[in-house]
């Protein structure tokens, strides 16, 4: 990108966020603090009215709008593989938003851009897994997101627990997040008055109520360190056959799986886990093909597990 690019695709963003900090202008574009006060002189000098507040950033004046530049190709391209993504990994409704907006992109390129964008949509292909987790349902993601915008309680009608258990909750969404090829909210719960994180393919109904949030909670990435990340972890080291690497799917990412390395017709494999107890339960799928190396107390647990069976 030289320099001419750079000053453009910097005005871009400006226009596109309300405030944009010079530490933001340099990671994204790989430049330094000075070059980008550098940049930003070229644009006021250029008549651009740029504001800048010390500690705070810069940003356009109010009101101020140019006409939208054209996009390239690459980034035509770019948005037609997010297309796929969404298709693939969101319910109906959001896909639905996302399609009228992709309309509205190929609107404005140029007929030879369209027409390679046209050609090229065969060559982009989203298979299912076999081990995927059930989809999204219809008509979950947009209420949640806009409970998240307007800071609305939502209620839920969910699937809870391993035996499925239909319940109702009425609940304070924080956060979407994806994760190892499934949704999840992250959101306080009334009915448990703490914190819970909610698998969306288990959601049955979903309604934003009018009623608006009642708990002050704490800024969001200290809630998340919190929650999902002080847990003490236990490293698991297992010794697994091939196939059932390849029978546990992507289920092994989200009981903690950080390394895997082949050892013949065997891989290694190491976790990180915060309850031997549910990793064992896991595991017991396919116990027959590994070995558990370490720590040896998962063993024991495993044990007990078997000898509870009543067979």
């Amino acid at each position: 990108m030289n320099r001419l690019e750079r000053i453009s695709a910097i005005l871009v963003k400006l226009q596109s966020r309300p405030v944009v900090t010079a530490k933001e202008i340099a990671e994204q574009f790989g430049i330094s603090i000075r070059t980008v006060y550098r940049d930003i002189r070229t644009l006021e000098e250029s008549g651009i009215p740029v504001c800048g507040e010390v500690g705070q950033g810069y940003s356009l004046v109010e009101g101020f709008k140019l006409p939208p530049l054209m996009f390239t190709i690459e980034e035509a391209l770019s948005f037609l593989m997010a297309e796929k993504l969404i298709r693939h990994q969101t319910d109906g409704d959001t896909y639905d938003v996302f399609r009228s907006g992709m309309d509205k992109i190929r609107a404005v390129l140029k007929t030879t851009d369209k027409d390679i964008l046209h050609n090229f949509d065969q060559n982009i292909r989203i298979s299912r897994s076999h081990y995927a987790p059930p989809p999204v349902p219809a008509n979950v993601l947009q209420p949640l997101m806009k409970s998240l915008l307007n800071k609305k309680q939502i209620r839920l009608e969910y699937k809870a627990g391993y035996n499925y258990e239909t319940t109702c909750r009425t609940v304070e969404p924080l956060c979407i997040f994806f994760m190892s090829g499934i949704w999840y909210i992250l959101a306080w719960c009334n009915l448990r008055n703490d914190y819970r994180t909610f698998h969306l393919g288990r959601v049955i109904s979903i309604k934003v109520s009018e009623q608006s949030f009642e708990t002050v909670h704490p800024p969001l990435d200290k809630l998340i360190e919190t929650i999902y990340f002080n847990e003490t972890e236990i490293e698991v080291r297992l010794h697994v056959h091939r196939d059932a690497s390849r029978d546990m799917g992507n289920t092994k990412y989200a009981y903690g799986l950080y390394e895997e390395t082949a050892d013949g017709e065997y891989y290694f494999q190491k976790y990180k886990v915060s309850s031997l107890e549910k990793f064992g339960r896991w595991y017991l799928m396919f116990a027959d093909k590994c070995e558990i190396i370490e720590p040896l107390v998962l063993r024991t647990v495993i044990k007990k597990f078997i000898a509870s069976l009543n067979l």
